[in-house]
């Protein structure tokens, strides 16, 4: 949660970078954090929804129904077998808790708080070093829509398709929301000769 009349905004990760993360938090045996960042970028759920998932929503199943909190809409999220594959692998490395427990928990009946997951994020940015400015939970669902966008050939098809996906109203929602038109606005300035 932002302070009260503070502007904030969570940048997207560039997909590279996000998979150079993903191993090194594997190499270090950071598997909680592996697996946020594996959940959160492969469902595109916001903060509220991922914490409110248990292992049993999500283990060993080939797809997810999640009604969204903000929007009380009601998603199926397919989850292909790369995905149960990881997250079965993290639950053993995780030392298999119980599958009614949050999957991101405070203790054994309440998740963490989104406030906490943020805080982690901000010190996993400094530990890798990453390039990302705006780095929070809300990352993850820009990473996943710039990295469908990018991986269906950046076409007007694709971002009809996240708009869908990601509930927006319209495409030209979507196309802020992934810093398509940030791209823009910059490559204007840099165009710019003496």
């Amino acid at each position: 949660m932002a302070k009260k009349g503070v502007l904030t905004k969570a940048d997207y990760l560039p997909y590279e970078e996000y998979k150079a993360v993903l191993n090194k938090l594997h190499e270090d045996g950071k598997y909680r954090d592996e697996l946020y960042f594996i959940v959160a970028f492969s469902t595109a759920l916001r903060i509220s929804d991922i914490l409110s998932l248990r292992w049993e929503d999500i283990l060993g199943k080939d797809r997810i129904t999640k009604t969204e909190q903000k929007t009380g809409k009601t998603r199926m999220i397919r989850m292909n077998t790369a995905v149960q594959n990881k997250i079965a692998e993290l639950y053993g490395l995780l030392r298999s808790p119980r599958k009614s427990y949050f999957l991101f928990k405070d203790n054994a009946i309440s998740p963490i708080t989104s406030q906490a997951i943020n805080k982690r994020l901000k010190a996993i940015r400094d530990k890798y070093n990453l390039s990302i400015t705006n780095f929070s939970s809300h990352t993850f669902r820009k990473t996943f829509g710039r990295y469908v966008y990018e991986k269906k050939g950046k076409t007007e098809e694709s971002l009809l398709l996240l708009c869908s996906i990601l509930n927006h109203s319209n495409p030209s929602v979507t196309k802020r929301y992934i810093g398509l038109r940030d791209d823009e606005i910059n490559s204007v300035f840099d165009e710019i000769e003496f």
